[in-house]
């Protein structure tokens, strides 16, 4: 005689095979994707330009390019965003990906995870009101500082990937020369993402030459999701003309090919408070007073870059790697970024991706989930198995 299962063991079964798959998905979703470049079999290469903490600079850089006809990718600081709201619109608009660079430009490896995630977090929040559309998730650690915790907190508020770099410019480099920066800017090679940034006096400098450059070598210019083969949608783009992303602004003096970048804004570091500019529009711009404060690193802001008697050779770097532990370190000058973290090209002939291994600290964590599920898989079976010979008595017995 076959006995059917009753109702009881029939549910019990479902919901067994619900939480196995449930929990299985959990286990399943990893940290995000460590990446520094794309793939090197094809002559493309990424510019990618961070922070803006210069408004003045960043519409310069941006009416280069336009210019040029050369997309490229931003990665703004969501408070110094909120200097010139108007600008970054223009950069929606003209189609180049927004990625998320944090609030407020800490050192994530120095951050506690929840830090992390409110620094992630409350960055988009502020991108996507200022530029009324989806964001990239594509997230770049402030000095390519992070841990294992950045790679969770990354993938726990849907970025699924976090990007480095893997040439730099060296434009935050106080005592550089613009021959420098366009030595270091030239050693990008196939799949190669360049870092510049939206602050120092020298980037719009450097933008016309490192485009002549890598055009005469036959290189093709994309944004990060073309390079790395990333699903995005720019949303309506329309077109900008240089002159209305440049309005009043009055062009940079000229300076000799290779020469020094001198002034007293050479260097514009990040700003903790920012003072918003009217914006033309008329949508209310957000702000981040009513979001808890983040240690951010201290801005040094120099009155004028000292004098070069001669050329001197740029410190060598070393990639941006995982820190060991959360032991807070020295405050960086952000005007140190390039020089501190700039990472040197991977061999690899793909694309260098990174994945952060599970520390030893997440392992009991994971032991104990599968320890449950296994508790709870055996109680389920064991009432199952009750239930049926109950069921199988109650039959027999008439």
């Amino acid at each position: 005689m076959i006995h059917r299962p009753s109702p009881r063991v029939i549910t019990a079964l479902l919901g067994l095979m619900l939480l196995l798959a449930t929990s299985s998905s959990v286990l399943a979703a990893g940290p995000s994707v460590l990446v520094s470049s794309g793939p090197r079999n094809a002559k493309e290469i990424a510019l990618t330009f961070d922070d803006g903490s210069s408004p003045e600079n960043c519409r310069r850089i941006l009416a280069e390019l336009v210019t040029a006809g050369v997309p490229a990718t931003f990665f703004p600081i969501a408070k110094a965003m909120q200097l010139d709201p108007a600008f970054w619109r223009l950069v929606a608009q003209v189609g180049d990906p927004i990625g998320d660079h944090t609030l407020t430009h800490p050192q994530m490896a120095t951050l506690a995870y929840a830090d992390q995630v409110h620094q992630i977090q409350a960055s988009r929040t502020i991108i996507e009101q200022i530029i009324g559309r989806p964001m990239l998730n594509v997230f770049r650690p402030p000095y390519g500082s992070w841990n294992s915790a950045t790679l969770r907190a990354a993938a726990a508020t849907g970025f699924p990937t976090v990007l480095t770099w893997d040439t730099s410019d060296r434009d935050t480099s106080p005592e550089g020369t613009l021959a420098h920066m366009l030595a270091a800017a030239d050693q990008a090679r196939n799949g190669s993402v360049i870092l510049m940034h939206c602050g120092p006096n020298a980037t719009p400098y450097l933008v016309p030459s490192m485009i002549e450059h890598y055009r005469a070598l036959g290189y093709r210019f994309v944004t990060v999701p073309q390079l790395l083969g990333l699903a995005w949608s720019s949303g309506a783009v329309s077109a900008v003309t240089p002159e209305a992303i440049l309005g009043s602004l009055t062009p940079l003096p000229d300076v000799p090919k290779g020469g020094q970048i001198v002034g007293s804004a050479g260097w514009t570091g990040p700003i903790a408070t920012p003072t918003p500019r009217p914006s033309p529009s008329s949508s209310p711009t957000p702000t981040a007073s009513d979001l808890p404060a983040t240690p951010s690193p201290a801005a040094a802001t120099p009155s004028a870059p000292p004098a070069i008697p001669s050329a001197p050779s740029l410190p060598a770097t070393s990639p941006p790697t995982a820190s060991s532990s959360a032991t807070p370190r020295p405050t960086v000058d952000p005007s140190a970024e390039a020089l501190l973290v700039s990472p040197a090209p991977a061999p690899s002939s793909g694309g260098n991706v990174q994945v952060a291994p599970t520390s030893s600290a997440e392992l009991p964590l994971v032991v104990a989930g599968i320890a449950v599920l296994v508790l709870v898989a055996a109680i389920v079976l064991t009432g199952m198995v009750v239930a049926l010979r109950r069921r199988s008595r109650d039959d027999s017995g008439g």
